[in-house]
């Protein structure tokens, strides 16, 4: 890949965060390559320093690696983190297609007290926000971890693998009862 293409690859991610390419795609310089499960695609994300900086997320165009609470965000994410990744003690990436259903189940219990309607709202636009900055891929009907997890270093993933265990459960098909 020559110095064009690269500077067109970062500039790409830089405006719109991580970037998908076909599985073909040679690697742009200072960029991580992570493949999708089914190997037919890429993405491709800035490879910056564990414990960078502000000014060093900035000058790559990075958001910090903490995500906003914007309207209960935090807890669509929890849920998805829930239902994505069976098993904490390995890698969240790629993690597991969940049904919506159930990631709506575990929200409940995250979120008690909130009526079916809000709920439903709370999770649809906290998905629209993490699908936007690549927190989480959605197709119909189901969601994934998205490749932003996969910048996780060591100190996230331990502080995430204790949270995991903390965060509720619902079993996926069954039916909670009404509170």
């Amino acid at each position: 890949m020559n110095e064009r293409e690269t500077a067109l690859w970062w500039a790409k991610v830089r405006s719109g965060g991580p970037q998908q390419a076909p599985a073909g795609t040679a690697s742009p310089a200072g960029m991580v390559r992570l493949v999708e499960p089914d190997a037919r695609s890429v993405w491709f994300l800035p490879a910056v320093a564990p414990g960078a900086g502000p000014q060093v997320l900035a000058e790559y165009g990075q958001p910090a690696p903490t995500l906003p609470d914007s309207a209960g965000t935090l807890r669509v994410f929890a849920a998805c983190l829930r239902c994505c990744w069976p098993d904490p003690g390995t890698d969240p990436w790629p993690g597991r297609p969940a049904d919506l259903a159930h990631v709506d189940r575990v929200l409940e219990l995250l979120h008690p007290g909130r009526d079916r309607t809000g709920r439903q709202r709370l999770l649809t636009a906290g998905l629209r926000r993490l699908e936007t900055s690549r927190w989480v891929l959605r197709t119909p009907g189901t969601v994934r971890l998205g490749p932003r997890v996969a910048t996780w270093g060591p100190l996230e993933l331990s502080t995430l693998r204790e949270l995991w265990r903390l965060i509720p459960d619902a079993v996926p098909g069954a039916r909670q009862e009404a509170r």
